[in-house]
């Protein structure tokens, strides 16, 4: 299975393309410019980066095409913030920014935890938060200050998480990652 990493400037896109290849995948670091249609790929993990959306949106390249693109999408950090602007949510001002250690907590079924138990410690670097999800999303985990810790739309193959998967300190964050591409696999 081939899952491009889309960054755009992100400090861990090369943790993630690692993290990826250490469970077997095959990846590849793309840049935003580049658009979807001419990347060969089974499904996408979509980077974090030091932008703020929508403010920064022009500097992003061709990111939003990748979330509409049709594969399945995995959206960290920034590219979480992403995906819920394209698909019609909105993003904002965390009232209470996270940084380092944060207790996630799983509040509904979703393939990303599947084997991940209910509360698990996730690595956070982020200022803004997705305040309200797109229509038809289903929030799939939250923090004390963060609502939306991870969301999905399983019909449009689209998840985000707003932890970062691809640290150590992110407990089962290879699990979430082994997740989410048995889930594109479907």
């Amino acid at each position: 299975m081939l899952v491009p990493v889309v960054t755009f400037g992100g400090q861990y896109n090369h943790l993630i393309a690692r993290r990826l290849s250490e469970i077997g995948v095959e990846t590849r670091l793309v840049p935003a410019s580049v658009p979807p249609s001419e990347v060969e790929a089974d499904a996408f993990v979509m980077g974090g980066g030091p932008q703020s959306v929508p403010r920064d949106l022009p500097s992003m390249g061709r990111a939003p095409e990748y979330v509409v693109h049709g594969l399945p999408v995995l959206g960290i950090c920034l590219s979480h913030h992403l995906a819920a602007h394209v698909l019609g949510g909105r993003v904002g001002p965390a009232a209470r920014p996270e940084f380092g250690g944060v207790e996630v907590e799983v509040i509904a079924d979703s393939p990303l935890f599947e084997g991940v138990p209910g509360r698990f410690v996730a690595w956070e670097s982020h200022n803004d938060e997705v305040l309200e999800p797109p229509p038809g999303a289903v929030v799939t985990a939250s923090s004390r200050s963060c609502r939306v810790q991870a969301m999905e739309i399983q019909d449009l193959g689209v998840f985000g998480v707003q932890f970062h998967p691809e640290v150590s300190h992110t407990e089962f964050g290879s699990r979430i990652l082994e997740n989410f591409v048995r889930a594109a696999r479907r």
